[in-house]
C-alpha cells in the first residue's frame, strides 16, 4: 500500500512540472508596450500616443519620450496617468520647432525596469498658443500686480510676453499656467486687451480696465489765482505726473496726488473766470459738476489828485499775482504796469486823452473789471483832450486860424497817402474836426490866418495866389494876387481886419532868397500896400516865424537861424514902424502862439542848435516882459499849431519826442 502511494506521487510531481514549463512559454514576463503614429491638434501642438499590456508586470508609471535625436540622448518625458485600459496619451502643446523632426516612443515603469514602445518620428508644425482664462482682477489701477490664469503660458522655445494693447507688461512670474506682471505706467487707454505673446503665437484676449476716478469735493470753489485746491474723490492716479487738473482749458500744476486726493494750484495763466474744473486721471477724464469761481479785484485806494505821467499805486485785493496780467484802465487808456502783486499794482497816469479833466480807474482781471468809485481829478494846466487827430500836421500851411471862436487848420488827412491839403473846422464840444474841400491847390509852406470874420490863405506857390473863405458861405474866393516875391513860411498876422503878409525866404532857387519885405491887404479895398520892411538881420534866414496880435499891434519873434536871434519885434500899423520889445528867452524856431485874456503865448519848438522843448512863455505887452508858464504836459513839441476860443487855449500836431502817445495826432487844452 506504501508502495502504491510512492508511485502515485511520483507520478503527480512529474506531471505539475511538465504543465508549468508549459504555461511559462505562452506567457510573456515583461510587458508589451506599442507606440501609435503622432497627429497632429488643429489648434497647434502634436497628439503622441500608445497602449502597451503589462501581463505580470506591476506597472507603477507611463508616458511618452520625444527628443530630436534617434537615440534619445537629450529628451523630453511626459508622464500621464495609469489608467486600466492600458492606454498612453499626451499632448505637446508647444517647445517643438517647427520644421524639425522629431522621434518619440511610448514607455512603461515598473518597480525594476523601463519598457518601451517602438521608436517614431513626426516632422513638428506649429505650436498651440497660449490659452488665457482669467484674471485675477477686471479692474485696477497702473503699476498694480495682475495673475492671469490659462494654459500653455509657458514655452521652452520662447520667452512669454504679455501686452495692454500695444504696451508690453513687465512679467515678474511665469508658469505654464499662470503669469503675473505689472499693469504698465504707459497705458496710453483706460481699456486694455490683454493678450499673451509666446514668438509669432497670441492668446485670446480679455478685457481689463483702470479705474474711473470720481470726484467728490473741490474746495474752495471760491478762489484766487495762484490758491492750492483740494480735490477729493476715488480711483486717482497716486503719482502726481500721472494726474492732469484743468481749469477750463488751462492745465493747473499738482503739488500732491495719491488714490483720494489731488491738490492744484489755480494756474496764473487761467484763461476766464468761471469754468469747468477737469480732472484727467486714469486716462479718463471726468468734469466736476460745478465751476469754479476767481474772486473778482476789489479798489480800496488811489490817488485822487494826480498829474500826466506820474506814477501811482493802486492798493486793493485779489488782483493777478502776475503783475503784467493785470489791465489798467484810467478813463479808458490803458496803462503800463511796472510791478505790483495781489494787493498792490504800480502803474503811470498816462498822457491821455481826458477830455472831461478827469479819470476813471478800472482794474481787470481776466474778464472781470471792478472800477474805483471816485474820479480821479487831473491837476495839470494842459490836459490832452484828444490823441486822435483826423489830419496830419507839421510846420504847413502855418497856423491855426479863428473866426467867431470857431478855429480852423489847413492840413492833409491822415488816413490818406493823397498830398491834397483839406479845411478843418473844429468842435470845442467834443474836440472833433469837420473836413471840406479846397478848390486850389497849395504848397506846404503856405500860410492861413484870419481877420475875426474870414480867413487869408497865401498858396506860396509861383502864382503867388491868395485866397479867401467866407464861413457863413463856405466859399472860397480868389482874391488879388500877392504883390510879392514867391515866398516859403511867410510871416502874418492880422491888425483892424487888415491881413498883413511878408519876411520869408524862396527855397527853391539853389541858393535861398531871403526877404525882409511886408503887404497888407485890404478886404474892404480889395488891394495890397507895401508897409515898412522888416530889416533887423536879414542876412540870416528867418521863417515860420511866431506872430500875434494884441491891441492893434502885431508881435513878431522866433523863426530863428542863428543863436543870437533871441530878438522880438512889435509892429505899429499907425507908425507905419518895426519897433523892438524885450528879448524871448532864447533863439527858437518851431514854435506857435496864440493870445488869450490880453496876452501873447509862445508853445514849444526848438532851440537853435538844441532840440525840442515844452515850455509855454507868456508876453505881457503893458510891463513888456516874458514869464514862463505852465509846461505843455511831458510833451516835448515843435512844428505845431495853436490857437484861443471860448477862454481855453489849444495845441496840437507837430512833432513830438519823449512820449508814451501818438506822435503827432494828440491835443491839448489849456485853461489858465
Amino acid at each position: 500500500m506504501i508502495k502504491n502511494y510512492s508511485v502515485f506521487f511520483l507520478f503527480f510531481v512529474l506531471l505539475f512540472s511538465c504543465q508549468n514549463e508549459n504555461e511559462n512559454e505562452l506567457i510573456p514576463s515583461d510587458p508589451e508596450v506599442i507606440t501609435n503614429d503622432a497627429s497632429f491638434n488643429s489648434s497647434g501642438g502634436v497628439n503622441l500616443s500608445g497602449n502597451y499590456e503589462p501581463y505580470a508586470t506591476e506597472i507603477s508609471k507611463v508616458g511618452v519620450e520625444y527628443s530630436t535625436e534617434e537615440f534619445f540622448t537629450n529628451s523630453e518625458t511626459v508622464f500621464t496617468e495609469v489608467n486600466t485600459d492600458h492606454k498612453v496619451s499626451c499632448y505637446v502643446p508647444n517647445g517643438l520647432k517647427e520644421g524639425d523632426t522629431y522621434f518619440f516612443r511610448v514607455f512603461v515603469q515598473s518597480s525594476e525596469a523601463i519598457f518601451y514602445g517602438d521608436t517614431k518620428s513626426f516632422i513638428a508644425n506649429k505650436n498651440a498658443a497660449p490659452v488665457i482664462e482669467s484674471l485675477s482682477s477686471e479692474l485696477g489701477y497702473r503699476e498694480d500686480t495682475l495673475t492671469i490664469t490659462g494654459q500653455y503660458l509657458k514655452d521652452r522655445t520662447g520667452l512669454t510676453y504679455v501686452y495692454f494693447n500695444e504696451i508690453r507688461a513687465r512679467v515678474i512670474n511665469t508658469e505654464d499656467s499662470v503669469v503675473q506682471c505689472v499693469v504698465p505706467s504707459a497705458l496710453e487707454s483706460a481699456t486694455n486687451n490683454v493678450v499673451i505673446k509666446i514668438g509669432n503665437r497670441e492668446s485670446n484676449a480679455l478685457l481689463f480696465s483702470l479705474y474711473k476716478p470720481e470726484l467728490t469735493s473741490i474746495s474752495p470753489l471760491n478762489c484766487v489765482i495762484g490758491e492750492t485746491l483740494t480735490i477729493t474723490g476715488n480711483h486717482f492716479d497716486d503719482e502726481v505726473i500721472s494726474n492732469k487738473v484743468y481749469f477750463g482749458n488751462v492745465m493747473g500744476e499738482i503739488t500732491y496726488a495719491d488714490r483720494k486726493t489731488i491738490k492744484v494750484v489755480v494756474p496764473l495763466d487761467i484763461a476766464t473766470s468761471s469754468d469747468s474744473i477737469r480732472v484727467n486721471s486714469q486716462l479718463q477724464e471726468v468734469t466736476f459738476d460745478k465751476k469754479y469761481q476767481i474772486k473778482a479785484p476789489t479798489i480800496l485806494s488811489v490817488p485822487q489828485n494826480v498829474y500826466a505821467n506820474q506814477s501811482i499805486t493802486i492798493k486793493g485785493e485779489h488782483f493777478h499775482p502776475d503783475y503784467r496780467k493785470n489791465k489798467i484802465t484810467i478813463e479808458e487808456v490803458e496803462t503800463v504796469v511796472s510791478n505790483g502783486d495781489v494787493s498792490s499794482i504800480n502803474t503811470r497816469m498816462p498822457l491821455g486823452p481826458f477830455p472831461r479833466k478827469k479819470a476813471k480807474v478800472r482794474v481787470q482781471v481776466l474778464d472781470m473789471i471792478t472800477e474805483y468809485n471816485l474820479d480821479l481829478n487831473i491837476q495839470d494846466k494842459w490836459v490832452m483832450v484828444s490823441d486822435s487827430l483826423p489830419f496830419s500836421y507839421y510846420r504847413s500851411i502855418n497856423n491855426a486860424a479863428v473866426i467867431n471862436d470857431e478855429a480852423y487848420v489847413i492840413a492833409r488827412s491822415r488816413d490818406s497817402s493823397s498830398e491834397e491839403f483839406f479845411l478843418w473846422k473844429f468842435n470845442p464840444s467834443d474836440y472833433t474836426w469837420e473836413k471840406s474841400k479846397i478848390p486850389f491847390s497849395l504848397k506846404w509852406s503856405g500860410v492861413l490866418t484870419s481877420n475875426g470874420n474870414k480867413l487869408y490863405c497865401y498858396s506860396a506857390k509861383k502864382e503867388n495866389r491868395f485866397w479867401e473863405y467866407d464861413p457863413s458861405t463856405s466859399l472860397w474866393t480868389e482874391l488879388a494876387t500877392y504883390p510879392g516875391g514867391r515866398r516859403d513860411y511867410a510871416t502874418h498876422f492880422s491888425i483892424n481886419g487888415d491881413i498883413y503878409i511878408g519876411m520869408g525866404a524862396d527855397f527853391e532857387p539853389y541858393s535861398t532868397v531871403k526877404y525882409g519885405d511886408f503887404y497888407k491887404y485890404s478886404p474892404t479895398e480889395k488891394t495890397w500896400t507895401r508897409i515898412e520892411d522888416f530889416r533887423y538881420q536879414n542876412y540870416f534866414t528867418r521863417t515860420e516865424t511866431t506872430a500875434f496880435t494884441i491891441n492893434g499891434i502885431a508881435y513878431v519873434g522866433n523863426g530863428a537861424s542863428n543863436t543870437g536871434m533871441v530878438d522880438f519885434w512889435k509892429y505899429d500899423p499907425t507908425l507905419d514902424l518895426w519897433l523892438r520889445v524885450a528879448d524871448f528867452n532864447d533863439a527858437r524856431k518851431y514854435t506857435s502862439a496864440f493870445v488869450m485874456n490880453g496876452y501873447g503865448y509862445v508853445t514849444g519848438g526848438s532851440k537853435v542848435g538844441g532840440s525840442y522843448t515844452r515850455d509855454c512863455w507868456k508876453y505881457d505887452p503893458s510891463s513888456d516882459r516874458w514869464t514862463k508858464e505852465n509846461s505843455i504836459g511831458p510833451l516835448e513839441r515843435g512844428g505845431h499849431f495853436s490857437f484861443s476860443i471860448n477862454g481855453k487855449a489849444y495845441i496840437g500836431g507837430g512833432v513830438i519826442t519823449n512820449s508814451g502817445g501818438k506822435s503827432g495826432n494828440d491835443l491839448f487844452e489849456y485853461i489858465p
